[in-house]
């Protein structure tokens, strides 16, 4: 069961333990709160039709590990100030976290943008294991998303087998997601 623990403006507010995390970040609006919901089987992040409502580090707690919900990137409505203070607190998580064992990025599958690519360029350099998960398969039939998933791996920069195709609004392949984080917390 995953339940909201808190949300931190900075690095002096993060858990200090051993837990491993695992964090879910993309664009904005490309439905990381509705699958953080969608895996709690419960309300338990906000969701918006707004680009940019999160704007911390929020942690959860799913058993054995934690999820940890991260600002997107791209395109928001908020303030330049605001958006350099995500920044910040985005870069400190991602590149001082020692308890982040994996990085889940998520990108809209029916908007894959080049600034995805450029984050998942950077996330393949910087941490051993990156995955893809392409949400809102839903949109179209599933065929389509199967007979291209070589084209958006590679236009991605990332392995075919890295990439995992889900519907956190109608809970297509979530037990995929979980299965991942369950076998990666056992390394």
């Amino acid at each position: 069961m995953i339940k909201f623990i808190k949300s931190a403006s900075s690095e002096q507010d993060w858990i200090n333990d051993d837990k491993v995390e695992f964090c879910f970040i993309g664009r904005s609006n490309t439905g990381k709160s509705t699958l953080i919901n969608t895996l709690a089987n419960n309300k338990i992040s906000k969701t918006s039709k707004t680009p940019g409502r999160t704007q911390l580090v929020n942690f959860f707690d799913f058993n054995n590990f934690r999820i940890i919900d991260l600002p997107g990137y791209g395109f928001s409505k908020i303030s330049k100030k605001k958006q350099d203070d995500i920044i910040r607190i985005t870069e400190q998580y991602l590149l001082n976290r020692k308890n982040l064992f994996a990085i889940f990025q998520l990108c809209d599958a029916n908007v894959i943008t080049p600034l995805d690519a450029e984050m998942s360029v950077f996330f393949q350099k910087k941490f051993k294991n990156h995955f893809i998960i392409l949400n809102k398969i839903d949109k179209q039939s599933i065929s389509r998303y199967k007979n291209n998933l070589s084209k958006i791996a590679n236009f991605l920069h990332v392995s075919v087998k890295n990439i995992i195709l889900i519907s956190a609004k109608n809970k297509t392949n979530i037990n995929q997601v979980i299965s991942k984080m369950v076998e990666l917390s056992k390394i």
